[in-house]
């Protein structure tokens, strides 16, 4: 299998890269790369906003788990190992999740680990969906939008409904969906029995969060809007920073921000997203009229960051 998971690697690497460059070619290499010169040093700022968001997550993470062992900066670290991990690959939330629960195998047991690692990533889920709402929402109002933007809102806003309502049924009705498919766990595990009573307790404190004080819950709440705060202001920056966006909304921020994370989603299987984030940058930056360039570079940038970001999350990794 691996041979075969190298060349499906390769191969999308390549289509990424040959629709990156024939994006950029459309916008103009010669603007795109004055754009991404013009930001200079705040890129470090960019860096700095985008380690924010990591470590708002960390910190959601540590609210959920509730276990003092589970420290700071071990959240952290796996963070940034699991998000280059699922960056890298196209596994994406299939390598980062487990990477977590790894990492911090010597600080709280696996029945933590891996019960705060899902309900944190059911808050942000949960967050990212309100997020796509708004954004889809206010991208309807704008002139002149294409068609075949707007049918891919509406699909957004059908999706989200529909995840809203999965998500409501899960709630009332408690289904046994991990110890209903122990077996399978068992597989993925590598093990060759994992205790059904271990996944029960998992199953059992997930379904727990809707125990949980409002004062637990409004905290993990705070630490994800956090990080869409953070992802906002980064895309805002950098906006102001490039030539032809410098009066550029927060609300066009925001529009292309949630733009992103819904790349960030639907094409999570495509390693760091080569040439999607641009494509979808760039259209959403024309309609709200920034221009594509704008939006290309923007994606350019964010691309860095990731990529310095995530040289750290390897390091990390390395030293496990």
């Amino acid at each position: 299998m691996r041979p075969r998971f190298s060349l499906l690697n390769i191969l999308i690497a390549l289509v990424g890269i040959a629709l990156l460059v024939f994006t950029i070619q459309r916008v103009g290499w010669s603007t795109v790369v004055s754009g991404v010169t013009s930001i200079g040093w705040w890129f470090l700022v960019v860096v700095v906003l985008g380690a924010t968001r990591m470590a708002c997550r960390a910190r959601a993470w540590m609210v959920c788990a509730e276990d003092r062992q589970l420290r700071f900066r071990d959240a952290f670290g796996a963070m940034l190992a699991a998000d280059a991990l699922g960056n890298l690959t196209p596994l994406g939330l299939l390598a980062s999740e487990p990477t977590k629960i790894m990492l911090t195998r010597s600080r709280i047991s696996t029945v933590t680990s891996v019960a705060s690692v899902t309900i944190e990533n059911a808050c942000y889920t949960a967050s990212v969906l309100v997020v796509l709402l708004a954004g889809t929402w206010l991208f309807l109002q704008r002139a002149g939008v294409p068609p075949l933007l707007e049918q891919i809102a509406s699909i957004i806003v059908v999706v989200i409904v529909l995840a809203g309502i999965a998500g409501l049924w899960i709630a009332r009705s408690q289904p046994a969906l991990l110890s209903g498919f122990a077996p399978l766990i068992t597989r993925l595990a590598g093990r060759t029995a994992v205790p059904v009573v271990a996944i029960k307790e998992v199953e059992a404190r997930i379904y727990g969060v809707l125990g949980w004080p409002l004062s637990r819950l409004a905290h993990v709440g705070l630490w994800e809007s956090v990080f869409h705060v953070a992802a906002v202001a980064e895309v805002w920056l950098v906006l102001r920073l490039l030539p032809g966006a410098a009066n550029a909304t927060l609300v066009d921020a925001f529009l292309l921000e949630g733009a992103g994370r819904f790349v960030t989603i639907a094409f999570k299987f495509i390693p760091y997203r080569l040439g999607i984030d641009e494509v979808g940058s760039g259209a959403v930056a024309q309609v709200i009229g920034i221009g594509p360039a704008a939006g290309v570079t923007l994606a350019l940038v964010r691309r860095l960051r990731i990529l310095v970001l995530n040289a750290f999350g390897l390091v990390r990794l390395a030293r496990a």
